[in-house]
């Protein structure tokens, strides 16, 4: 059992390695000013990067969870971790925003994809009676990667910094990209899978280790419950989406000084994986239903207050937003396994989890083609986010129902 423990403690220590080095999907707001002035890019085209990479992200999910369900999260890792790092390297010696989205959007946000949903279903089959405490400690170190590599890529653009003001991204990419490959193929090599005798050594009721049915991906398509899951994912991250392109930009607007609108970036990075963490163990304790209707509730104050606060109150609602939703991101992964069991889990989550892609694209092509935000003009875009973070209530509501009916 203590060898078996120490398997365990290694297997969940490099998950969350691994979580880290993929996790720079909320990097963009951080490089995009530089990237801009480096490159001559539109405004509209630097903010389609992160949406696009979101997209790429919640595709690599879908691939990854068949790899995974099939062949596990070694390999599964071990194909993030080569794709998201050959796509930041590529990244260096691209200018062009269309070769840029291949890269550094498509190619790393699939590898991202990849490594982060075999992350989450193993370190959930290591602890099968803590699934949101799982997927909350696989999503917080997801959500910690912002908070380090914020800095080490604000040093990497400032010493690579030209007398003009302009940065040379060829070292900056390529030594991200082997930094990522270096610790991420060492993390993968300590990954593994539980044993019967592990899960037998945890006395844990049968439904608790296997779940009450293992749905296969058609199986789980056909139930109502999985639709409303997929919605609740699309809707609750709307406001979120809206804010990544904008926060530091809209920061300087609202009176923040740079230094401190980058800060900001960091921070929520932070509170990302506070929330990721504390509100997926939360619903260990209080159900996965009333810990999202706290986040719902959150999110609705946050998205009221972004259409007017300023200095550092806006400082403290992009935090709190940031919080609200590195929640449902841990909370989600743990309501699929509780709806359609562990089993399909990688498969089944992928496909829930493309919801995030398409709010991603929507509600950013939304707020720039139809409601034409920009810094200046933001309230019509945060009075449809408020609205998004009110509708996953009903759909949760109807969840509720569906577990209590089964049980």
């Amino acid at each position: 059992m203590k060898s078996n423990n120490g398997k365990m403690l290694r297997a969940i220590i490099a998950c969350l390695v691994v979580q880290l080095c993929v996790g720079i999907l909320y990097l963009w707001s951080a490089l995009k000013g530089n990237i801009v002035a480096a490159y001559g890019w539109s405004s509209a085209a630097a903010n389609m990067v992160s949406s696009y990479m979101i997209f790429a992200f919640v595709f690599g999910n879908l691939i990854g969870g068949f790899i995974n369900d099939k062949k596990g999260p070694k390999l599964t890792c071990f194909l993030g971790i080569i794709l998201f790092a050959l796509g930041i390297g590529l990244s260096a010696f691209v200018r062009s925003a269309a070769l840029f989205d291949v890269t550094y959007a498509i190619m790393a946000g699939l590898g991202s994809g990849f490594a982060y949903g075999a992350c989450i279903s193993c370190i959930q089959k290591w602890l099968p009676h803590k699934r949101g405490l799982a997927s909350g400690l696989a999503c917080s170190a997801f959500g910690l990667s912002t908070v380090v590599f914020t800095p080490v890529s604000n040093i990497l653009m400032n010493a690579n910094r030209g007398a003009d003001g302009i940065v040379n991204f060829v070292p900056v990419f390529l030594t991200l990209a082997i930094v990522f490959a270096v610790l991420g193929l060492i993390a993968t090599a300590f990954i593994s899978l539980p044993d019967e005798a592990y899960l037998a050594g945890l006395n844990l009721p049968k439904a608790a280790v296997s779940g009450a049915k293992n749905f296969t991906l058609g199986q789980a398509m056909k139930v109502p419950a999985f639709w409303a899951l997929f919605f609740s994912i699309f809707f609750i991250n709307g406001t979120w989406n809206l804010c990544v392109p904008l926060i530091k930009d809209l920061g300087m607007q609202r009176g923040l000084a740079e230094a401190i609108a980058i800060a900001c970036v960091s921070f929520t990075g932070l509170t990302n994986a506070a929330g990721r963490l504390i509100m997926a163990t939360l619903s260990d304790k209080i159900g996965r239903s009333n810990t999202m209707y706290v986040l719902c509730g959150i999110t609705f104050v946050g998205a009221i207050l972004m259409t007017f606060i300023g200095g550092y109150g806006y400082f403290a609602t992009i935090a709190l937003i940031a919080f609200a939703y590195g929640g449902p991101s841990a909370l989600n992964a743990a309501l699929c396994t509780d709806l359609f069991g562990p089993k399909n889990s990688g498969t089944n989550y992928g496909v829930a989890m493309l919801a995030l892609g398409f709010s991603s694209i929507f509600f950013n092509w939304v707020s720039g083609s139809i409601l034409h935000a920009s810094v200046e003009n933001v309230t019509s875009t945060f009075i449809m986010g408020a609205i998004t973070a009110v509708i996953p209530v009903f759909l949760m509501l109807y969840i509720n129902n569906y577990l209590k009916k089964r049980k």
